[in-house]
């Protein structure tokens, strides 16, 4: 099964990694480690790590939600849970791991792998592609920082390539629901702010982020398809080289 296809596979693809890790780091820094967060910056300033902790909570939370939703019986899966929740909702994260640690033995993470076995399995999506995806974003974000473009433009096209990076950073964490949540909040900001795009250079740049919209929704093909808003972007975007143009006509006629 795909490692990431559903909350309880995510969780406990994380959960039997960080089991592993020392007693003696801080806890801060063993979640950063398994998050794929910066472990020294975690160590001193743990707020990027407790914000992706908060999103695993509620993974657990639709975890338990759809398990409640089966014939099993709660008593079979509940405890375990909870004991993972405590891991994830860690009172001081600046703490030794051994002090969470513990909550995470053999039964509890078992117990996680049945869930991850029993819960429907989301369509999958490929690592790789997500990768080069990423990757892309990360070239063309070099690019825009370097340019010319007027500061507003800049900030703009920069924005939308920041939505993709966490769309996809978040996968491994929220599965589909990251991709969708991002070309929903990509299409409602770029609503908001093209008026910006004027001139011709501005929009080569900004068809460049498009085409990395369409990179991503060639990767999310069938997550993105499901979602209503996601496939009225994603419309826009199939139009090509006139997706940019489309786009913004599209926004400008719904000002007027």
């Amino acid at each position: 099964m795909n490692e990431f296809a559903n909350p309880a596979k995510r969780l406990s693809r994380l959960i039997e990694d960080v089991a592993q890790k020392q007693d003696s780091i801080s806890t801060a820094v063993v979640w950063a480690e398994a998050l794929g967060l910066d472990p020294v910056l975690a160590q001193n300033d743990p707020h990027e790590v407790q914000a992706k902790l908060t999103v695993l909570r509620q993974e657990l939370d639709l975890a338990a939600k759809l398990m409640a939703e089966t014939p099993f019986s709660k008593d079979l899966y509940e405890p375990y849970l909870s004991r993972v929740r405590s891991t994830i909702s860690v009172g001081n994260i600046s703490a030794s791991w051994n002090n969470y640690k513990h909550y995470l033995q053999v039964d509890t993470r078992l117990a996680l792998k049945y869930c991850a076995e029993i819960l429907p399995a989301e369509p999958a999506i490929s690592m790789e592609e997500l990768q080069a995806v990423l990757d892309s974003a990360h070239r063309l974000r070099q690019e825009i920082e370097q340019s010319e473009l007027a500061p507003a433009v800049r900030e703009f096209l920069l924005s939308q390539l920041k939505i993709i990076e966490k769309g996809i950073q978040d996968y491994p964490i929220r599965g589909g629901s990251a991709i969708k949540d991002a070309f929903k909040q990509g299409f409602s900001e770029f609503g908001s702010h093209c008026d910006v795009v004027k001139t011709d250079q501005d929009e080569k740049k900004t068809s460049r982020v498009v085409k990395v919209w369409s990179a991503l929704k060639t990767a999310g093909k069938e997550i993105v398809e499901a979602d209503r808003i996601a496939s009225a972007y994603v419309g826009l975007i199939d139009k090509g080289q006139d997706a940019t143009k489309a786009l913004l006509a599209l926004f400008d006629s719904g000002s007027n």
